[in-house]
């Protein structure tokens, strides 16, 4: 009966005894330090203010245009005779260059006739020189004086049946041609001068205070930087502000600038012309800003304010803005020295928020 109760207690007596022994080792296991779960702060970029002197770009565009643009005349009546092949449209030619003649056959006989006279008039003069009697001699000295202008009329007719270009021009258009008879005041041809053109840039008001023009006193002009684009190739040309204009457009309220380029087809000076008629973009170097500081657009909030990083956490700052660019913002006033201006995206920035900045 003893032995029976001992073989039903054993095994419960083992259990009793395995549960006491691991209750032991977890009792004397030495207790692990707690980690505590690391925090992940959001990551900013910042650029710190430096404030000085801020170049003002200004951005604009415009169409090239001659300065020298005339419509060339004939002085005399007459077909024309001869025309050269540059007297073309489009063509260039340099001060100068014989362009057309008008049958001289008529201007020819005329100074013969005008010369013959002279001489006529002359003899007579010296015939009542003689006679010494005032009166004739005032008279002959006056045939003398009409005939010396008929023969310089004559003179000038002639050589106005030879034209030739007045300046280094394109010939814009043609208005006479090979066998065509023309009138004395007719048209001939427009030219357009090359020597210097010029473009207008359009400026808003709020531009203005930031152009410079006009030649300086050590004799240096300001400049813009004129391009064009032709397919994937860009070209550049100099020019220089030359004047502004005093009057205002009534329908866009907008000022003109005025840029000049000299020689513009010179290919010594340009390895591309810059024509007469091509629309140009212009970049223009204005008067710095004191005391600015440039940030990215990116950067700014609400109009007028940043987002500063002071030791590790976010505060709103309210900016004044003096002018907006096409690469960024010109703050005049609101950043000091040092100052980490928040230049990154956050989904929410809120005053106090803790923060890493990059490094």
């Amino acid at each position: 009966m003893q032995n029976k109760w001992i073989k039903r207690l054993l095994p419960l007596l083992v259990i009793a005894v395995a549960v006491a022994i691991a209750m032991l080792m977890i009792a004397s296991r030495p207790e692990l330090p707690r980690r505590e779960s690391a925090i992940t702060l959001p990551l900013v970029e910042v650029l710190v203010a430096e404030p000085g002197p801020v170049d003002v770009a200004i951005h604009s565009r415009g169409t090239v245009t001659a300065i020298a643009d005339i419509e060339l005349a004939s002085e005399v009546s007459g077909r024309v005779v001869w025309v050269a092949p540059e007297f073309v449209a489009g063509g260039l030619v340099s001060k100068g260059t014989p362009l057309l003649r008008i049958d001289p056959i008529d201007y020819e006989v005329a100074l013969s006739a005008a010369q013959a006279g002279l001489a006529s008039a002359r003899l007579s003069l010296a015939e009542v020189q003689v006679v010494v009697k005032r009166a004739a001699i005032d008279e002959a000295e006056a045939q003398v004086r009409a005939a010396q202008d008929r023969l310089r009329q004559a003179e000038a007719d002639l050589a106005n049946t030879a034209i030739a270009a007045p300046f280094d021009a394109v010939i814009d258009s043609k208005r006479a041609d090979l066998g065509q008879y023309v009138q004395a005041g007719s048209a001939l041809m427009r030219l357009l001068g090359t020597s210097s053109v010029e473009v207008r840039l359009p400026l808003l008001a709020s531009d203005v205070p930031f152009v410079r023009y006009g030649q300086a006193p050590d004799g240096s002009w300001p400049q813009a930087e004129l391009t064009a684009r032709f397919g994937d190739v860009t070209r550049s040309w100099t020019a220089r502000l030359v004047r502004l204009e005093r009057r205002v457009d009534e329908q866009t309220r907008v000022f003109y600038l005025v840029a000049e380029v000299e020689a513009p087809y010179d290919e010594a000076r340009y390895p591309w012309p810059l024509s007469i008629g091509q629309f140009v973009e212009a970049r223009i170097q204005g008067s710095a800003i004191p005391g600015a500081v440039l940030i990215p657009r990116s950067a700014l909030h609400g109009g007028d304010s940043v987002y500063i990083v002071e030791q590790g956490r976010v505060h709103k700052r309210q900016v004044q803005v003096r002018r907006r660019e096409q690469d960024g913002v010109i703050v005049g006033e609101g950043l000091a020295s040092g100052d980490q201006v928040i230049v990154s995206h956050l989904d929410m920035m809120v005053e106090g928020m803790p923060v890493d900045v990059e490094r």
